[in-house]
């Protein structure tokens, strides 16, 4: 008699134990379970909402949120000056944003900068 549980019931029973658990300490809770489970990783940080987090570019030196919309892997790209942190794999480019969209980002950075100014 085999005892494996199936992908599909670990993601699940992830998730059931996250809703048990204290709201405040997602993000470690989290973590603990990427480190049991790293093959359920990518998908639980998908489907689970944390708190945002603030990481400072180390070539800029301005702050910026972490989120799935700039998040490969382990690395986060700096809307500043649009280099992951840490540093992807060699070769890995990474999902970085058309030319369009990364003008009308710093545009919009430049705005809200002069927002934060006044």
């Amino acid at each position: 008699m085999s005892t494996e549980i199936s992908p599909e019931a670990q993601f699940d029973s992830a998730l059931d134990l996250l809703r048990r658990l204290p709201p405040h300490s997602t993000s470690l809770h989290l973590q603990n379970i990427c480190t049991l489970a790293p093959h359920l990783t990518e998908e639980l940080l998908s489907s689970v909402d944390q708190p945002l987090e603030i990481r400072r570019c180390n070539k800029t030196g301005r702050d910026y949120l972490l989120c799935d919309y700039n998040r490969d892997g382990d690395s986060w790209r700096s809307p500043w000056s649009n280099e992951f942190e840490p540093s992807l794999g060699d070769g890995e480019e990474g999902a970085r944003p058309s030319d369009r969209v990364r003008g009308l980002e710093v545009r919009m950075g430049e705005g809200v900068e002069v927002y934060r100014e006044l």
